[in-house]
């Protein structure tokens, strides 16, 4: 046998042309694979939650007359007693959860009534109307209730503008 024959398939392709050809399918699969699931897929997606979530899709950005003040999802920090705090940032996982416990919620009701003479039992059934549950979490089952605190303070806000006197260009940070 010589040698052209022992490096030749029985096709009478050399090892070297197949593997060229082998490295050649696979940088096309690649290529392909790029964009489809790395550029058409995500942009499929996003086009279809704009149409189905419009909200959650852009942000979930919460508005105080006509002025966004922040993400429902994202932690915005209060300096001011005059409102409710979120927990401090080393006490979730991801430093930007926007939610507290209703105990922690109410137990900043006496400095906020303090620093804005709101009655307590005025901030106490606030806080009532905006405990929510997150339903996903253990099939609806004993799921763990919370508190968003921007949108508590946006609400404060809304409901006592002679308090916080709030103009529509100032941000309650």
């Amino acid at each position: 046998m010589n040698n052209e024959n022992k490096n030749a398939d029985k096709n009478g392709k050399s090892i070297a042309g197949i593997v060229l050809g082998n490295i050649t399918t696979a940088i096309r699969i690649l290529v392909v694979m790029v964009i489809a699931l790395g550029i058409a897929y995500p942009i499929i997606l996003a086009e279809i939650a704009q149409i189905t979530v419009p909200f959650q899709s852009g942000g979930s950005i919460l508005e105080f007359n006509g002025e966004k003040m922040g993400s429902k999802l994202i932690s915005q920090q209060f300096e001011s007693p005059n409102f409710f705090h979120p927990r401090p940032s080393s006490d979730s996982a991801s430093t930007v959860d926007p939610h507290i416990t209703p105990e922690n919620a109410y137990s900043q009701i006496k400095d906020v009534s303090d620093a804005t003479g709101i009655h307590q039992n005025t901030l106490r059934t606030l806080l009532n109307l905006n405990i929510e549950q997150n339903k996903l979490t253990n099939a609806l089952f004993f799921a763990p209730q919370y508190v968003n605190v921007l949108e508590v303070n946006i609400e404060l806000v809304n409901q006592y503008p002679e308090v916080y006197n709030m103009s529509v260009a100032s941000n309650p940070n």
